[in-house]
């Protein structure tokens, strides 16, 4: 079972630097830890540099590591009941990238790597480097059993060295065609899996192995197998961003598999030297991991000379202390989620199309996110009458089994919200699903503009305002019309033109943007990928009025609560987990590793006097908060709802109805 506060301290250390854990103390270490209130981490065999912390007959020890570090961590942890996963970088290895060039991974035109340029490359699953890394993984198990195991940088690229186009070619692939490499990639990587985990499994068959790809794929349940657990790498300021992590985290709670977040604790990425986060982030990301679900892990990186930094794990002591009081709480607690957002990326899993560009899902869920919305995200293997609504964002395209799964959620009264191409037939512009809208092609119009009738009406804008992405034209069939389409005077071009961005509305246009038929609302439009690319409120308040035309006319928790908040439903032995989360993230400069923005939380600013109303069958007598104890003021409402009324939130705070 994973323990509630980990870190994952990184360790790549250049062969040039000497002094290698001359300062390391035992002392130290163990002071560290307990200020940090850390319970398990993650120690190094080898790193990205290919070079190994301990004595090995495999692989290349540093040449100027100064004590077994890897062993005298361990043995620090466990005097003080610290788990101790351990760590070996799989993809990455310099010392062998210099050694075998050979097995370094090849771009099409031939070329390995430059011995100029500053940056690790990437080793290729397929050459005899597996081998070698098999024999790491085996002399790890033998040595220090007993603990866990993180392979790390295991995502394959197409390769094309000698082994890679010959093993192409004996599968009947035809190496020139990208399509075929980017196949075979597939071939090689499932030998990776079976090869790594059989070798570390053969000499530490209890223990924990998980394989870090850097994103879970959403439907690619073949690689689960392979992992005893989950952990959700995701640093907001590292270029992730905020809603990352409930994202992925909304879809690996339905996997049934236990799961770490993890974030940083650097001010921008991985291997941020004299980085620190603000303790109002770290708090607020730590909470949110267990709001969504999760365990937490945060990601340190030791100085060459093994001293531990106070700094750190003072601010993260902060955090962890926190999550020390409440995971008794909450451990075990499942979720809750009446809305289900089915994954467009999770298609290329189910062999439906090819659906590189994941902003469908995104902008599903932050609308979601935003709205207060309790949802999960799912795959096509879903049990899909688990949930009362199901969306499918913008180009959810339908295989014959698909959309009989579909169908039969709409005949036994689940609701349906679905947008753009979503609904469609896999190969054609011709809806799958039962409706009497007729698609007739995509629209001519870019942009054209959005007029919403009395069903979706915001509440502030009264006229049409602009939709950058063109809709899909339907005939609305026996469905009602709740939002028009008008049309500009023409598009933008060289030889008309008008003003600095598009031409305004001249009329209604042919097709309508949003259809209410039976128990389904469909928008014409891509509108989460127009909301993802833009941010315009319009686009939200759009959908959740659509939401609350299919869920009677409300939502499941409205109230006060402003956009920057999240919360969460969650459910252990009958009583109903509330998690209410808010922080402001603000764009500040960016990253001078990746040169993307940098996200940051730097103050607290809490809510009051927050009011709610909850839709739950649970009709709960009272409402506690955790884990001070306090009660909070409950009411049943005539419609059978409850009411809350909560003095303030903090970043976090967890109400307990029962």
């Amino acid at each position: 079972m994973l323990r509630y506060r980990q870190v994952h301290l990184d360790f790549h250390t250049s062969g040039e630097i000497p002094g290698i854990g001359a300062e390391f103390s035992k002392a130290d270490f163990q002071k560290a830890l307990k200020l940090g209130h850390v319970d398990s981490i993650t120690v190094f065999s080898k790193c990205h540099h290919g070079l190994s912390y301990h004595d090995t007959r495999v692989g290349v020890k540093h040449p100027h590591l100064k004590v077994p570090l890897l062993n005298l961590m361990i043995e620090a942890a466990q005097e003080i009941d610290v788990k101790t996963p351990i760590y070996i970088s799989a993809g990455l290895d310099e010392a062998m990238a210099f050694r075998k060039p050979e097995w370094v991974a090849r771009s099409k035109d031939g070329k390995g790597f430059s011995p100029l340029r500053a940056g690790f490359k990437r080793l290729c699953f397929n050459s005899p480097y597996l081998d070698y890394l098999c024999a790491q993984i085996d002399e790890v198990a033998v040595m220090f059993p007993g603990h866990g195991l993180f392979l790390d940088i295991i995502r394959s690229s197409p390769c094309w060295c000698d082994t890679c186009v010959s093993g192409m070619v004996a599968a009947g692939l035809d190496p020139e065609k990208d399509e075929d490499a980017a196949r075979y990639v597939a071939v090689v990587q499932e030998k990776y899996f079976e090869r790594t985990t059989a070798a570390w499994k053969a000499k530490s068959p209890n223990t924990t192995i998980f394989h870090n790809a850097g994103h879970i794929t959403k439907g690619n349940h073949g690689v689960l197998a392979y992992n005893s657990h989950l952990e959700l790498e995701s640093l907001p300021t590292g270029g992730w961003g905020y809603d990352h992590f409930p994202v992925s985290a909304k879809y690996t709670g339905t996997t049934g598999m236990d799961f770490l977040g993890m974030t940083g604790k650097f001010h921008t990425t991985w291997g941020e030297f004299g980085g620190f986060k603000r303790p109002a982030a770290l708090d607020y990301e730590c909470a949110a991991m267990l709001a969504f679900g999760a365990k937490c892990s945060v990601g340190d990186q030791l100085h060459p000379s093994g001293k531990m930094d106070e700094s750190t794990y003072r601010i993260l002591g902060e955090a962890y202390g926190r999550v020390e009081r409440l995971e008794k709480f909450i451990d075990g607690a499942k979720p809750v989620a009446p809305v289900a957002v089915l994954s467009v990326e999770s298609l290329d899993a189910a062999g439906v199309g090819s659906h590189a560009d994941v902003l469908p899902d995104e902008g599903a869920c932050r609308v979601l996110l935003e709205g207060q919305v309790p949802f999960e995200v799912i795959d096509t293997g879903a049990d899909f009458a688990k949930y009362r609504l199901l969306i499918l964002p913008d180009s959810v395209r339908l295989d014959a089994g698909l959309a009989a799964k579909v169908n039969a959620f709409l005949d036994r009264g689940g609701r349906l919200l679905y947008s753009h191409k979503s609904g469609m037939e896999a190969g054609a512009d011709a809806f799958a699903l039962k409706t009497s809208m007729k698609a007739l092609g995509e629209s001519e119009w870019k942009p054209d503009y959005i007029l919403p009738l009395e069903a979706l009406k915001d509440p502030v804008v009264n006229t049409p305002f602009v939709a950058y992405e063109k809709a899909m034209r339907v005939d609305a069939g026996r469905g009602r019309v709740i939002a028009e389409a008008w049309k500009p005077y023409f598009n933008r071009a060289w030889n008309h033109f008008c003003s600095h961005q598009h031409t305004p509305f001249e009329k209604k246009a042919d097709y309508p943007a949003a259809v209410h038929e039976g128990n389904t609302v469909y928008f014409a439009h891509p509108i989460f990928t127009l909301y993802r690319k833009l941010g315009q409120p319009l686009y939200k308040n759009l959908v959740l009025q659509a939401l609350r035309l299919l869920l009677g006319g409300r939502l499941p928790i409205e109230g006060t609560l402003p956009s920057t908040a999240r919360t969460s439903l969650m459910e252990k032995g009958g009583k109903l987990h509330l998690h209410l989360l808010h922080a402001v993230p603000v764009k500040r400069g960016e990253s001078p590793y990746n040169s993307r923005p940098v996200e940051i939380i730097e103050d607290e600013i809490p809510l009051h006097q927050v009011e709610l109303i909850l839709e739950t069958s649970l009709k709960p007598k009272k409402a506690t908060s955790y884990p001070d104890g306090a009660s909070i003021p409950l009411k049943s409402l005539p419609d059978g709802r409850v009411g809350l009324s909560v003095d303030v939130v903090r970043t976090h705070r967890l109400l307990v109805l029962e």
